[in-house]
């Protein structure tokens, strides 16, 4: 019995000391490795190229009439009464056109043209306007390119005023905001 009795204070003792192992093993901690991206962007820019110009009108002995500058490619026309003259512009009024507009910035991106819906032109000498309602040739654009390269875009904004035989006659003007932002 006495070698019996050796064999199982061994193995009891194996026993315990395997248990006392595996609790000194168990996980206190783990890690996991992670990855971090991030895309950069170089700014947006917006540059105005030209203002918008209705040029000269005469106002309608009687009736009205609406004056277009086409946002698309500046065109001016007269729907209605009055009449539209290429002469007679001060020499500080810009040719009858649209808006014109160079957006830069990252390559091969969207963005998005806000213009408000409307803005006032106030008579100089005086306190009567004439109400513009304004058109952009777009509400998005892509710049040219690809990411990591400069990349440009245009666009125009046009708009419409309406003239009749009551509106003041004298050298109106105003000023709107045009805002580009990457979508």
């Amino acid at each position: 019995m006495g070698h019996a009795r050796k064999i199982c204070i061994a193995a009891a003792t194996a026993t315990v000391a395997a248990a006392l192992a595996s609790t000194a093993c168990a996980q206190a901690s783990a890690t996991a490795q992670t990855n971090s991206t991030v895309t950069v962007f170089r700014p947006i820019t917006l540059t105005k190229n030209t203002d918008l110009s209705f040029g000269t009108v005469v106002r309608p002995t009687a009736g009205s009439g609406t004056v277009t500058i086409a946002a698309a490619d500046g065109a001016r026309t007269l729907d209605g009464s009055g009449a539209l003259l290429s002469t007679g512009q001060p020499s500080t009024q810009a040719a009858p056109g649209r808006a014109t507009y160079t957006v830069n910035g990252e390559g091969g991106q969207t963005f998005s043209i806000s213009v408000p819906a409307n803005f006032n032109m106030t008579r100089s000498g005086g306190s009567e306007t004439i109400t513009v309602v304004l058109t952009p040739s777009a509400t998005t654009g892509n710049l040219s390119n690809a990411l990591g390269a400069a990349g440009t875009a245009s666009f125009g904004v046009g708009g419409q005023i309406p003239i009749d035989s009551a509106t003041a006659g004298g050298a109106y003007s105003g000023s709107f905001t045009t805002t580009v932002a990457y979508n």
